[in-house]
């Protein structure tokens, strides 16, 4: 690592989560909507308190059986996968070089600001690509904060897989649409004792990751239905693909983020909000806005567009 490396990371490792939470809200306006939600999910799933928990523990492995931690929650086991949810991810390559020659450049930057820094590394980018600025804004505060919790090395030898094809095809506009678009009811919609279903998208990036829920269902529950087999890429998906243990919020283990309307889905309840408190997820918010929910306690009222965390664990503990 050089000097400039050095002192880059110096600055970036003034930021605790609470900053990084200020920096999203001044970022907010310039992210296209089409990856708005995607990156503050994305920054509840990576929250530094925990690396910083880990990286202080006399006994890591300890620390981690006391948080009951399970899945892949170390951000640099997938340094270039992390982020595969968001649009922005197909300019990735590009983005992580940027990222790593402004933190080697020997310029002075132009503001000690972290956000107006991630600004000024997106715009270059996107005007070398002649793409729309606020598609890269995400992305590039995504990188930013992978680079402040990974270091240089492991940031830079990391290889990214090959590029999302389903994702590709479409517009950031057309996306949008397929989020808010609902199923319709069907021919027997007309009967009262027809239950209308809603799709259910766990993964944008693969056509077949949906499935099925009926009006005002549980997602965990309507998850459990899909029999295909989940358990070989994820040992915690014992039935369906979100990973469930209890059903009843006792485990935090079905957390989900949310990248369509919040609105299509009930609001937490007394249960979710307390267990929520409990397990210390990061974006959860008391109300029907929340970009975090539990799938065991949260009913849906439309078609909704998720995505599983690589993780869970009670981190609550470390508040």
């Amino acid at each position: 690592m050089t000097n400039q490396e050095s002192l880059f990371h110096a600055f970036l490792n003034q930021h605790d989560d609470a900053a990084w939470e200020r920096v999203m809200d001044e970022l907010l306006p310039s992210i296209h909507p089409v990856d708005q939600a995607a990156t503050r999910v994305w920054f509840s799933f990576f929250p530094l308190k925990l690396l910083r928990a880990l990286q202080s523990s006399p006994n890591p492995t300890a620390t981690a059986q006391e948080l009951f931690l399970s899945g892949k929650y170390r951000l640099a086991d997938q340094v270039d996968s992390s982020a595969g949810f968001l649009y922005g991810y197909r300019y990735w390559p590009e983005v992580k070089r940027a990222v790593l020659d402004y933190a080697a450049a020997v310029t002075a930057p132009a503001s000690l600001s972290l956000s107006q820094q991630i600004l000024e590394v997106a715009s270059r980018t996107a005007e070398r690509l002649k793409v729309e600025h606020a598609l890269l804004t995400g992305i590039t505060a995504v990188a930013f904060m992978t680079l402040q919790q990974t270091g240089s090395e492991a940031f830079r030898q990391a290889t990214p897989p090959a590029k999302p094809a389903a994702k590709t095809s479409k517009s950031p506009e057309q996306i949008l649409q397929d989020r808010a678009k609902d199923d319709g009811p069907g021919l027997l919609g007309f009967l009262k004792t027809v239950n209308h279903e809603f799709t259910v998208t766990f993964n944008e990036n693969e056509p077949s990751c949906t499935f099925k829920l009926v009006n005002n269902q549980e997602l965990a529950t309507a998850s459990a239905k899909d029999k295909r087999d989940y358990r070989t890429g994820d040992s915690r998906c014992i039935e369906g693909p979100i990973p469930v243990e209890c059903r009843s919020a006792a485990c935090g283990t079905c957390w989900v983020g949310i990248l369509s309307d919040p609105h299509k889905l009930v609001a937490p309840g007394e249960r979710e909000v307390e267990r929520m408190q409990h397990f210390g997820y990061a974006g959860f918010t008391a109300d029907q806005n929340s970009i975090i929910r539990l799938a065991c306690q949260t009913r849906g009222l439309g078609n909704v567009t998720i995505v599983i965390p690589p993780w869970n664990g009670q981190i609550g503990k470390l508040q």
